[in-house]
């Protein structure tokens, strides 16, 4: 049924999850699942976050340079603020999950709705 032992666990995080909203669990169990999705497909996303630290690193590098080399602070504060790519990176990919998991939280609690509220009265 799962290929890897990643998905499978993907799997146990959304199930788990959406176990939360069934009960009314607090709603961090979205983030603490989104940083433990975060966690397990590591692997799948490192190329990305390799390669926005690299760009970011270029963009400081050259900010040093403008500003100790050259002494243009004004260039150099410029450079530093495009090296922001590894938290555009990272909240992109955290905000997916958290998205991800808060439909899986209002999935619980509409099922717990249904089967006690719409199912519960015609018993």
């Amino acid at each position: 049924m799962f290929k890897t032992w990643i998905e499978l666990f993907e799997y146990l995080v959304f199930m788990s999850v959406c176990a939360a909203g069934m009960v009314h669990a607090s709603s961090l169990w979205i983030a603490i699942g989104a940083l433990t999705l975060f966690l397990v497909t590591w692997t799948r996303w490192r190329e990305i976050f390799e390669k926005a630290g690299r760009i970011d690193r270029q963009y400081r590098a050259m900010g040093a340079l403008a500003l100790w080399r050259a002494g243009l602070p004004g260039l150099s504060m410029r450079l530093y603020a495009k090296a922001h790519h590894v938290a555009l990176v990272l909240g992109a990919k955290f905000g997916q999950d958290c998205l991800f998991l808060a439909v899986a939280y209002l999935l619980g609690m509409a099922a717990k709705w249904f089967w006690f509220d719409v199912v519960g009265q015609g018993v």
